[in-house]
């Protein structure tokens, strides 16, 4: 693993964790040295907690200009500025609590868009007991 740090991005809803997984992609509004290679956590709630729900690796990033019309006309009624989509996809079952992890005691809506530094990334995915990986 590289000494690169990752982000961390919030799930709000279940169409948009679907559109993750389903997809390989999501729409970001948040602008970060989004980069090939940079890993990603994900964050949602899960039951009255949030949760780590899983990771990804960028493998490209297309801004708003570079989309079709109806994506570009999405990300404008959304204000996103692009799409970040993914080479690698892991989805953690269980989810792992954010109260079992580095970020524990960190308020959950401010970690949106949060660096995380290449160790804390590992034990956070260290804490998930299984990953799905696609």
């Amino acid at each position: 693993m590289t000494d690169e740090p990752g982000y961390i991005i919030r799930i709000a809803r279940d169409d948009i964790e679907k559109q993750l997984y389903a997809r390989r992609s999501i729409y970001v509004g948040i602008r970060r040295d989004w980069s090939r290679g940079v890993k990603i956590l994900f964050i949602r709630k899960a039951g009255s907690d949030d949760a780590f729900i899983g990771s990804g690796v960028i493998d490209k990033i297309i801004v708003a200009d570079g989309l079709s019309e109806g994506e570009r006309k999405l990300c404008l009624e959304n204000n996103w500025y692009g799409k970040l989509v993914f080479a690698k996809l892991a989805r953690f079952h269980p989810a792992v609590p954010i109260k079992d992890t580095p970020a524990a005691g960190e308020n959950p809506l401010v970690l949106h868009g949060a660096i995380v530094s290449s160790a804390n990334f590992s034990e956070i995915e260290k804490h998930a007991r299984a990953k799905v990986v696609s």
